[in-house]
């Protein structure tokens, strides 16, 4: 990896890890186009603490209310939120370990477009039919955990659209359940950079190079800041069947590339 595939790494993993397109996704795209057999764990690890770092800058009003008043601003939704995640990737870790691994080496990556695509149409057009609630409550934060943990353990499924998803689904207000879908993201991040730091320490920091790591984690902090007012403003005024189209598009793609070809992604149906 070169500087330059540093910086677009970090600026895709920031834009992508809030924009309902799949950051996971996109980095598994971008790998495989860049032929990269590996991203160095330490270096995964910082892109994510550099998106950790927008969520903070973009939505600290939101944060200093919920650790100044937990109980009236719903730390405990975002808990309940997060369970169903922790749940998934633990139950797959440890007892599944071969589907886990079937999952993150990028063969189903076409289809998790395509999920993305499907669940952000159905979200749509439910919640053109349903009233819109001020507030996330326990369903709604629920509905979004779940919709996050399959999103967590499927390369090409968006977890912000997933999430986002759910909250319509239950008829949240549209700004009302980006938000939360965002600092839902929060214990997301630090539960995965959690993980990849226990691997981290039994392998190694492997082929690290600290200014590609600063760079990286740099360009993931700015963009994903970027990409969290960009959605912010978006989405309570628009509709999300752009970025179905761009993820049913980008699906189709490489499906047909991993069919035909075969060169740069792996045939699902083989």
């Amino acid at each position: 990896m070169d500087m330059l595939q540093s910086v677009v790494l970090g600026a895709v993993q920031g834009f992508t890890e809030f924009l309902p397109v799949s950051s996971s996704g996109h980095l598994a795209l971008l790998q495989a186009l860049f032929k990269l057999e590996s991203v160095p764990l330490f270096y995964d690890v910082m892109l994510h603490v550099g998106t950790l770092v927008a969520v903070f800058i973009a939505l600290w009003p939101e944060i200093k209310a919920i650790l100044r008043h937990p109980v009236k601003n719903k730390l405990g939704m975002l808990i309940i939120a997060t369970l169903p995640a922790v749940a998934a990737v633990l139950a797959l870790r440890y007892f599944l370990p071969q589907t886990y691994d079937a999952l993150q080496n990028g063969k189903y990556l076409a289809i998790g477009f395509f999920a993305t695509s499907a669940v952000l149409v159905i979200s749509e057009l439910i919640a053109r039919r349903m009233e819109r609630k001020r507030t996330i409550g326990l369903p709604q934060a629920v509905v979004m955990g779940v919709m996050q943990a399959g999103a967590t353990i499927a390369p090409g499924l968006s977890r912000s659209g997933s999430t986002i998803a759910g909250g319509l689904f239950m008829g949240a207000k549209r700004e009302f359940a980006a938000k939360f879908a965002f600092l839902m993201s929060i214990p997301a991040i630090i539960g995965s950079a959690l993980f990849t730091v226990r691997d981290v320490m039994e392998t190694g920091l492997g082929d690290v190079n600290i200014p590609m790591v600063v760079l990286g984690m740099a360009a993931a902090a700015v963009c994903g800041f970027l990409a969290i007012r960009f959605m912010l403003r978006l989405i309570s005024k628009y509709k999300l069947y752009g970025f179905a189209v761009y993820t049913a598009a980008l699906g189709a793609v490489i499906l047909l590339e991993a069919v035909l070809y075969g060169n740069i992604f792996m045939n699902p149906f083989a």
